[in-house]
């Protein structure tokens, strides 16, 4: 029998830290379900969903990943996921996918602003890649984002754009089939949507 745990761990990025950690997990007999991972100034996160056999409580997942992950500073959390986490097989609400750029000064609570509009249409969150090159500097953000199919895009993509005009910022809301960023770092699970040149043509 096993048991299934949400694992959250936080460790140096330094060359050797991910098969420390995954080869820990193997050690007690770990099943990895779900993975992700992200990095930013030298430390790596990462979040994911383990099958362990029941013999082992939290405790021990925790001691064990932390002790084989030392040199790399890791701090591992482990909790059961709440009843609400189990995987939904239902079909999704129907929705496409945009991405929402953000480029330029950054202002105080602007990630709050964005969001909170964006639930206001309930518009999903589906990722959020946040950097800037220089302290100061001018901020890029990219959300990724599940737009319902009957949401009517027209207003919001010009509330968006004026919040842009008024704070120094470009705002773009686009349809994946014309997203396109060129020369910013971007992280991996985006790099498949990355485009070198929008398409011809799109209803959007």
């Amino acid at each position: 029998m096993t048991r299934r745990y949400l694992l959250s761990i936080v460790a140096n990025k330094r060359i050797g830290v991910l098969p420390a950690i995954t080869g820990a997990i193997h050690e007690l007999g770990g099943d990895m379900q779900e993975a992700s991972q992200t990095s930013m100034h030298g430390v790596l996160s990462m979040v994911l969903v383990a099958d362990f056999p029941e013999r082992f409580e939290s405790q021990v997942i925790i001691d064990h990943i932390s002790g084989v992950a030392r040199p790399f500073e890791a701090v591992v959390t482990v909790r059961l996921p709440n009843p609400g986490d189990a995987l939904d097989l239902s079909p999704p609400p129907p929705s496409e996918r945009f991405f929402l750029t953000v480029h330029g000064d950054d202002t105080p609570g602007l990630i709050r602003q964005i969001t909170s509009r964006l639930a206001a249409e309930s518009i999903e969150i589906a990722d959020l890649y946040a950097s800037r090159e220089d302290v100061g500097g001018p901020v890029m953000m990219i959300f990724e984002l599940a737009v319902p199919e009957q949401a009517d895009l027209a207003p919001l993509r010009g509330e968006l754009e004026s919040m842009g005009n008024h704070d120094g910022l470009t705002v773009e809301l686009q349809h994946e089939s014309l997203f396109t960023i060129k020369d910013v770092p971007h992280p991996v699970r985006l790099a498949n949507v990355m485009r070198t040149a929008p398409l011809e043509s799109s209803k959007h």
